[in-house]
């Protein structure tokens, strides 16, 4: 694979056509957006031709387009070079054709860059991009058979030989997909054969003498731009499964994983995230806490599975009323939290009581047939616009919760900063 940046400074020019003007680089689908598993990706990677995943085959193709782009346009540059220098040793192996080459090569060389330009500028389509040297290949191949055919130079029999580079940089500048290079290295062998046919005046003898020449250059190109096409996919699906790993490792040290929640650390960092914006553009900020009642002696008396299956019922329940950019997150415990950005206190206290409401209407059936109601208390604060003290704003929350278990639970209150409080 070859490396994204550069050894020496590229021109800003050359950089633009390298990424192209419709093919800036943007994050690649992760796994979880993909619905990618772990073991999917071992089995791709254990398989012999390590297949790309269904879903996963845009995504590969953006990974060549992020990571192999510039080298396809360096090998399309040199690969329209070299055919151009063939001109030069026309000049001096067959110089009755020798300035008509040139000038041929030179127009068709021109014309193939203009286009490959053109094409690294404005196409994200690295299919296409990938098969654009062999295909000009093509093309180049007849020209040359054309040429080889109008000369009458004793040397064409052995010059024609020089042929086999054809073949050659078309298969050894792939490195997307393998069975185009198959197709068109069928229709290159097919040029290169027929032209050898009638440069050698219908001489069957000649032709096959030229054959197992050809035929083995021909099968080792191949075996390379099959190796090369195979070590792409490993590195991609190396590359996925490192980041299926790094996200199971992220969702471990940020995720409460039996409610499925933000855990303490995640909400602290994303908190003090949301109360730094706050400074910038000030939208009324709320925050609440809240627990269950009498947590303990649902413990002690029905089981910590039975506690356990009460605490994912709280956290599923403030999922479906929390909206998208509430921060909610479960604070130890049977404590949770929650963020609202854009929320004044008279609405924070009506989304809490509608949580308080859903919430002791909940149910839990024990194995043994025991009905099960629950409860919880909620303690709201008002973030003033100058507060960056996370840990204050959540005391003041919490002296309001404790205000509420004090009055007889299963009720909201509000802190406020005199030493009274308010009930909903």
């Amino acid at each position: 694979m070859q490396p994204e940046t550069p050894d020496r400074p590229v021109s800003p020019r050359f950089a633009a056509i390298v990424k192209g003007k419709a093919a800036r680089k943007k994050p690649l689908n992760s796994c979880n957006q993909l619905n990618i598993s772990r073991d999917m990706l071992n089995r791709a990677l254990q398989d012999p031709i390590a297949p790309i995943p269904a879903p996963l085959r845009q995504t590969f193709l953006d990974f060549h387009n992020q990571h192999h782009r510039r080298f396809l346009l360096q090998v399309n540059l040199l690969g329209q070079l070299a055919y151009w220098s063939y001109g030069l040793a026309d000049w001096f192996m067959l110089p009755d054709i020798g300035q008509l080459s040139i000038w041929i090569r030179s127009i068709y060389v021109f014309l193939a860059v203009c286009l490959t330009f053109f094409l690294f500028r404005y196409s994200r389509n690295i299919l296409l991009l990938d098969l654009l040297l062999p295909i000009s290949i093509i093309g180049a191949a007849i020209l040359w058979f054309e040429l080889l055919v109008l000369s009458n130079s004793p040397d064409v029999d052995t010059f024609q030989y020089a042929s086999v580079i054809f073949i050659i940089l078309a298969n050894l500048g792939t490195q997307v997909r393998f069975i185009p290079v198959l197709l068109v290295s069928l229709i290159i062998s097919a040029v290169t054969l027929w032209g050898v046919f009638r440069t050698s005046v219908g001489q069957l003898h000649a032709v096959l003498i030229f054959s197992l020449v050809y035929l083995p250059l021909v099968l080792f190109s191949l075996y390379i731009s099959w190796s090369a096409t195979l070590k792409n996919r490993q590195i991609f699906l190396r590359h996925m499964l490192e980041e299926w790993n790094h996200q199971v490792l992220d969702q471990l040290a940020h995720t409460d994983m039996l409610t499925n929640l933000n855990n303490r650390r995640q909400f602290e960092r994303l908190a003090r995230s949301e109360l730094a914006r706050l400074q910038r553009h000030y939208q009324p900020l709320c925050l609440f806490i809240f627990d269950v009642d009498h947590f303990k002696h649902i413990n002690d008396h029905y089981g910590h599975d039975v506690g356990d299956e009460v605490l994912k019922i709280i956290s599923q329940t403030a999922q479906e009323e929390m909206r998208e950019q509430d921060l909610l997150a479960r604070f130890g415990g049977e404590e949770f939290i929650t963020l609202l950005p854009n929320t004044s206190l008279a609405e924070a206290e009506i989304a809490a009581e509608r949580l308080r409401q859903r919430i002791a209407e909940s149910r839990v059936i024990t194995q043994a047939g025991d009905i099960i109601q629950f409860t919880i208390s909620v303690g709201i604060t008002l973030v003033d616009k100058n507060e960056q003290d996370l840990h204050h704003l959540i005391k003041s929350a919490d002296q309001a919760l404790y205000q509420a278990k004090e009055n007889g639970r299963n009720q909201v209150k509000v802190f406020v900063k005199s030493s009274t409080t308010a009930t909903v």
